[in-house]
């Protein structure tokens, strides 16, 4: 029960916050929340993980059709400090979000943790709602972080 008042505090949020995204996944989730318990032990966290993955990668890989017959890979742009610091930034981002999955897969908390701050940046501060995994990856460092120390 009260995770069901939860999605409807969350869904309430994002519809005051004007977020589609957080209204909808909200709205999905809440109704999944009524069927059949065991149905819902088999579906797979994955498949949505991997469907919403997909989506973004479409949405990233628009501009190459938009581009045109215009070369969009040229190798002159990697070769300045821009390029490298903006290949080297995602190579890092994608390593370390893989590191916040396995976080978020293993300790709920944390999962909570960066589900409440994704939804105070998303909401009130104007951010983009991708950054549950780049999160989850910092998360996973500052802990490894602090643990390190103490």
């Amino acid at each position: 029960m009260a995770n069901r008042i939860m999605l409807l505090f969350l869904i309430g949020i994002s519809a005051f916050g004007k977020n589609k995204p957080l209204l909808i996944g909200g709205v999905v989730v809440f109704i999944l929340s009524f069927l059949n318990k065991a149905y819902i032990a088999k579906l797979d966290k994955n498949i949505f993980l991997n469907g919403g993955l997909t989506l973004l990668m479409i949405w990233m890989l628009m501009p190459l059709i938009e581009a045109g017959n215009r070369a969009f890979i040229d190798v002159k742009n990697y070769l300045n400090l821009d390029g490298l610091i903006a290949v080297l930034s995602g190579f890092f981002v994608v390593t370390v979000a893989s590191k916040g999955l396995d976080l978020l897969n293993s300790n709920p908390s944390v999962l909570t943790g960066v589900l409440i701050g994704s939804v105070i940046g998303v909401t009130f501060f104007g951010g983009i709602p991708v950054g549950m995994l780049t999160g989850s990856g910092i998360a996973y460092l500052i802990i490894k972080l602090f643990k390190g120390l103490l």
